[in-house]
């Protein structure tokens, strides 16, 4: 029994930590913009699910990347396109994750998550399942599409935000501390 106890005490003691994230990509248009189609330009990192509106306005925006390549910044994916993103039918989804990829143009740029890994690329294995790897292919962890994801459309007195849940990710990666925004 005391064999038993101290493989159990090992194995908890060595076993990494998964934490889980979401990744959510919307739109925000101006009031201005009225009879604008919604646009799929911009993905947002959380540590929760699901979101409400004031959730969605403290967190750094990614815009996404002009040509398909998220290797010098941004986001790509191959399957985004101009349906609902419900709809989308998802082979990659890369995210830069250098440690510039958020605030890069501030004196304190930080990674899009807890440690740079050059990139955070997820790859489709079929059901709505994704393996998650860094720019070096090594595993990182995997995602999921939910099956009924939540879509919000948040009013502000000037704009209006549209985000769809399009992942949920287990690793050990944690969406950086410099996403978050205070009031």
């Amino acid at each position: 029994m005391r064999h038993f106890l101290s493989i159990l005490l090992t194995t908890t003691i060595v076993s990494t930590a998964l934490a889980d994230f979401t990744i959510y990509v919307g739109k925000d248009n101006d009031i201005t913009d009225v009879g604008v189609t919604y646009s799929s330009t911009e993905i947002q990192v959380h540590n929760h699910a699901p979101l409400s509106c004031s959730d969605m306005g403290h967190v750094v925006p990614i815009s996404a990347s002009s040509n398909n390549d998220a290797s010098k910044g941004r986001w790509a994916c191959d399957g985004c396109n101009a349906q609902a993103p419900r709809d989308w039918v998802i082979d990659r989804f890369e995210m830069y994750n250098r440690a510039d990829a958020v605030g890069h143009s501030t004196d304190h740029p930080t990674p899009l998550f807890n440690k740079a890994t050059g990139a955070v690329t997820l790859y489709g294995t079929g059901d709505g399942n994704y393996d998650m790897l860094d720019i070096n292919n090594t595993f990182l962890g995997t995602c999921n599409r939910p099956s009924h994801p939540q879509e919000m459309d948040c009013w502000q007195l000037i704009s209006a935000s549209f985000l769809t849940h399009v992942f949920t990710c287990t690793s050990d990666l944690v969406p950086n501390e410099g996403l978050w925004v205070s009031d």
